[in-house]
């Protein structure tokens, strides 16, 4: 019973204590591309819109316990590998070691993509067919 009660305290504490971290980084301020999809943040504000049972409420809290932190950090290296590859343009480092470094940011981006997209594959699964339809109309991806 106590790990029910912790687990349904953490479901609805965690998306208010995470969200600020959910939150993918400025693609302005950083030089990453702006996400194609990004559904978690939407699904943790509208928990009730939405309807989420407690079983969900736990997948949400999952979730946010750890996929953020896993997205900053790939984010996190994307900008790192901007800002080497930048530093070698106005060096004008050879073009070998900057295209080695666009290629690099390419697969960076790439993984960044592919995790929101599997991010939504896991969303599909979680929530209902109604649930999920609802999600993707409150993040603007359908009418």
């Amino acid at each position: 019973m106590k790990a029910f009660v912790l687990a349904a305290v953490l479901a609805v504490a965690s998306p208010g204590l995470a969200l600020a971290q959910m939150q993918p980084s400025d693609p302005a301020a950083t030089g990453l591309s702006q996400p194609v999809i990004a559904l978690t943040g939407v699904l943790a504000k509208n928990t009730d819109t939405l309807a989420l049972n407690d079983e969900q409420k736990a997948a949400l809290a999952s979730w946010l316990a750890e996929m953020p932190a896993m997205r900053k950090s790939l984010e996190d290296e994307a900008v790192a590998l901007r800002t080497e590859i930048r530093a070698k343009i106005a060096a004008g480092a050879p073009a070998e070691e900057r295209e080695s470094l666009a290629r690099q940011i390419g697969e960076k981006e790439t993984a960044l993509i592919m995790m929101r997209s599997e991010c939504v594959d896991h969303w599909r699964e979680v929530l209902s067919a109604d649930q999920f339809a609802r999600l993707l109309q409150l993040a603007a991806v359908t009418e």
